[in-house]
């Protein structure tokens, strides 16, 4: 895909997808990170939940480490693996306080080096909280930048984020997680994807995908009940 083409993908997901950014990735970088934890396979609606209830109580990197992690459990209970979670806000915020004193440090690399933070984590933090011209990679941003045609289909994360940092305009690659991972959920699913609603089926060059209008075929529930007996 060349950047034209790919610049006429962002501008027609843009128009679909205009929307703010949920609460849990638009404040600090601390509070980016831990909403990023959160965040693991988890709604949107549930994350901002348990967001606002911890840092409602424990508004500071300081008071999440005073805090007991059952404390936490119990307040972060609205996300998925709430009990791996707490012991991970723990671990990552005593690591903060002992190295980088409370404050995540503008460095890829130092971010990496916080227990149970990934690439992606530190690219949105990069992307978000610090306002990096990057791009955080999760699974829907891999799918649909796959079958885009951006990169290989063995492209590994770096490769993938490489490739959509060189064919999008500098001022619109801050946005393309948010783009992707609305798009992937919504339409571009990685299992039975809704190409007879995609947007920007004249563009993609995945070879998979459906003929423009085929809707699936609803399936007829044919069993008849059986009566009881009177």
């Amino acid at each position: 895909m060349d950047r034209e083409r790919f610049a006429q993908v962002i501008q027609i997901l843009e128009a679909k997808y205009p929307r703010e950014l949920p609460s849990h990735i638009r404040e600090d970088p601390y509070r980016t990170l831990i909403g990023c934890i959160l965040s693991a396979r988890t709604k949107d609606e549930f994350t901002d939940k348990a967001y606002n209830a911890l840092f409602t109580k424990y508004p500071n990197p300081q008071d999440i480490l005073a805090a007991s992690e059952e404390e936490i459990r119990q307040l972060i209970k609205p996300v998925n693996f709430y009990i791996t979670k707490a012991r991970r806000i723990k671990q990552a915020t005593a690591y903060i306080m002992q190295h980088f004193n409370g404050r995540i440090p503008d460095d890829r690399a130092k971010i990496l080096e916080v227990p149970g933070i990934g690439e992606k984590c530190a690219d949105i933090v990069l992307s978000y909280a610090f306002g990096h011209n990057t791009v955080a990679v999760d699974t829907h941003v891999d799918t649909v930048a796959k079958r885009l045609g951006v990169c290989p289909e063995d492209a590994d994360y770096e490769e993938v984020k490489r490739a959509l940092e060189t064919l999008a305009p500098k001022e619109k690659i801050w946005n393309l997680n948010n783009l992707f991972v609305e798009f992937g959920q919504q339409i571009c699913t990685k299992n039975n994807p809704k190409c007879y609603l995609c947007p920007i089926y004249d563009l993609c060059e995945w070879s998979g995908k459906q003929l423009r209008g085929k809707q699936p075929k609803q399936k007829h529930n044919t069993h008849r009940g059986i009566k009881r007996p009177s």
